[in-house]
Parts: structure tokens; sequence; C-alpha cells
């Protein structure tokens, strides 16, 4: 399986899905509607081959092995999830009992002043609880509203990664049209900040993300000399509680980028919004809202949420019912319909990219058409050929390379 980006030169020829894909030199299949992330047997089948001790054969495979990487499990973690598993109702249970000796390595670690190892074992402490309480959304769904209880555990975590780096952070409170919100405002290390400041993004998580955990998978961004404002959108993070999302919460965004103009050591003429899936979504929605935005950068992001949510699979069901306040999935399916970037995509005036894997089964790669051909604004697609979903948190090198090598040129 292939994790390098396509690069192409010609004019996208929207003409058609077909000729689409032809003039991206696309040769192999892509996702075409929402879907599994994981192929397997109907249900009730998986079960019988999990009691039997077949989950190793199931779910052990290189497709997996490599999403999984992706996300920063080790492909020899991967191995032991798949042998302990021996039933759906264990998922859980499997992934927190692998994150546990990681989770008090932590602590040892800080203790020890060991900040490369505190670093190292938190990052893989995040990845496995993310597994625990993510799954895949099919066979193994997580209920939103769960995720409650390891907000302490992950917030601790990526408090320990902050301080480790030893990298300034600071805290800020935005004023946005529906309320207030968090934001993490994360400068690059050990750099001289250019004579006329700091490029800066503003940077939307995923559903059932937050600020803590995009701020994290934006490390590589910082790194090459962007500072970051990640903040919370509604029913996320600090939020997890409080109002409901609305699909005109860009507001979010775009008062971000208005504090991030106003910061002294901030330059105002360089500033972007960046987005994974959901939080690409609204990286769009506030490129279209916002002047403030000379570049809008987009991981995985959907098109038309309310059009395909029940295509979609349980776990991402609950996950939009939850955030946007539907109490069923039947309920969340008639108020999901706004949330779609139609109204909005043609108002986009500044340089636009947008990486997405070809094997997306979360935002099918259908979006990225719907994108390129109602985007009026200078528009680059990476496709990524093989990847799925994990494209929305560029945290590796190889899902973060096209999007840093398009800023490098935009921003």
């Amino acid at each position: 399986m292939s994790h390098q980006p396509l690069t192409f030169t010609m004019v996208l020829d929207t003409s058609s899905f077909p000729a689409y894909l032809r003039s991206l030199g696309l040769n192999d299949s892509v996702t075409t509607a929402p879907g599994r992330m994981i192929a397997g047997p109907p249900a009730p089948v998986l079960d019988v081959a999990l009691r039997l001790g077949l989950s190793n054969i199931i779910f052990n495979t290189p497709r997996n092995r490599a999403l999984l990487q992706n996300i920063g499990v080790p492909p020899e973690i991967t191995a032991e999830g798949a042998r302990r598993l021996r039933s759906r109702a264990h998922w859980r249970g499997v992934w927190e009992d692998l994150a546990t000796p990681h989770l008090a390595a932590v602590e040892e670690s800080v203790a020890q002043s060991d900040n490369v190892q505190a670093v190292r074992e938190a990052n893989l402490a995040l990845a496995l609880l993310g597994m625990a309480y993510g799954g895949d959304g099919y066979y193994f769904a997580a209920h939103m509203r769960e995720r409650r209880k390891i907000l302490p555990k992950t917030q601790r975590l990526y408090e320990v990664l902050r301080r480790a780096t030893g990298e300034r952070v600071e805290r800020l409170t935005i004023t946005h049209p529906h309320g207030t919100t968090n934001g993490l405002l994360h400068f690059p290390p050990n750099a001289t900040p250019p004579p006329n400041g700091w490029p800066a993004l503003v940077g939307l998580h995923p559903v059932a993300g937050d600020k803590d955990n995009f701020d994290n998978a934006l490390t590589l961004y910082r790194a090459v000399g962007y500072v970051t404002l990640c903040v919370d959108l509604p029913a996320h993070g600090e939020n997890f509680d409080g109002p409901r999302l609305q699909v005109d919460d860009e507001g979010v965004g775009v008062a971000a980028l208005e504090m991030l103009a106003t910061h002294p050591e901030i330059d105002s003429e360089r500033l972007g919004v960046t987005g994974g899936s959901l939080g690409a979504f609204f990286a769009l929605r506030t490129a279209a809202a916002s002047l403030r935005a000379k570049v809008c950068l987009a991981h995985a992001s959907p098109f038309d949420i309310g059009a395909s949510l029940h295509l979609a699979v349980p776990g991402i069901q609950d996950h939009i019912a939850w955030v946007i306040g539907a109490p069923t999935r039947h309920e969340a399916y008639q108020m999901a319909k706004p949330f779609h970037l139609h109204d909005v995509i043609g108002k986009i005036t500044c340089p636009t990219a947008l990486v997405h894997g070809t094997q997306d089964h979360i935002c099918d790669f259908t979006a990225t058409y719907a994108i390129a051909r109602g985007i009026k604004a200078p528009f680059t697609l990476y496709p990524l050929v093989g990847v799925d979903h994990e494209a929305a948190l560029p945290a590796t090198p190889a899902l973060a390379a096209p999007g840093l090598a398009w800023l490098g040129q935009h921003l």
C-alpha cells in the first residue's frame, strides 16, 4: 500500500467523476460512498470467529497494520491487540489494558525528568486510548458520550507532552457569535521570530476530537515555523457538555483568526486555517467567511454531511447525533441536512488545498470532486493512495508532507 501523495500538473477535469479521476492519474479504485474501514464478515459471523480465536487472522492484516501505524499504534501492539480479542464486547478492555503500562510509564518518566521517554509513552498511551474509545465505528462503535470518561486522562497526557517539549503555549479564551471557547496558542520550538512576526494557522479538530489532540497532530507544522491556535468546537473538549454544534459555527474559526490578527508576535498578513474531517469542513466554511484567511488546508473533508449520514457506520452516526444534539439517529438525519458546503464553497477566495485518502470510508473520495467542482479559488488536491480517514490527523510525516510542502509555497 502506498502512502505517498500523487503529484500532477494537469488541470483537473471536473466534467464527470471518471474524467476527474483520470485527470488525477488515479488508476486504482477510490471510495464513492461511506462504509466500513475494516473489511470482514457480517457481525454475527465475526462473533463466532472471535470466540474461536481467529481474531488475529481477521484484524492483523497489512491494511489494518498500516492504518493503525498511521495513528501511532506500532504493528507489534496491533498484533497483540488482535490476539487478545475474543469478543466484540471486550474491545475497550483489551485496548485499555494495553494502554495501562504506558500510562504508568508516563508518570515514571515525568518523575525521573526523562522528557524523551515521557513524550514517547504519552503518544503511545493516547493512541491506545483512542482505539479503546473510538474503534472502527462498525464492529466496535463507542458512544460519543462515553468519551467523557477519559477526558481527564487524555488532558493529563497532552499536558505532559506540552511540558516535556518546553515549548511556549498560551491558553486563550475566544468569544464567538454563539458563546465562548478555549484555545491553545502554540509557538514553534527554539526559533527566533521572523522580522514581521510568525505565520499562524487556526486548527479545527475532527468530530470526537478536541483542541488538545489537534494541537498534538500539528507538531510537524510548528517544527517548520508556524504558530498554531487550536480551539474546541462546540460539544467537544472543554465544551463537551455545553451548547451543541451549529452549521454556522465557522464563527469559531473566524473569531480565532481575528484574535491571531491582533497578537503582537503574529504576522496578520500570513494567517491560515486548517482542519481535519469535521474540522476541515469548518475550515472551508471559515475560509469562505473571513478574508483574514490567506490559505485554507483541509484534511479529509466531507462535503455534504447530511446527505450521506444515513449511509455512515453507526459510530459516526452516533458522534454526529451527539454533537448536533439529536436525540436519535433518525432525528440526526434530519437535523444534519443543513451541514453542507453547497452555499459556501464558491465564496472561498484564498488558495485552498485538500489532502484526502483515496480509500477514505468516512468522508469518501467523491467529496473531493464536489469541492473541486464548486470552488473558484486556486485549488490543489493531494490524493493519498491507499490511505483511509487517518488523513484527518496529519501527525505523521507521510500524512503531513503534502500540506507542509503546499504551505511552504503559499504562506
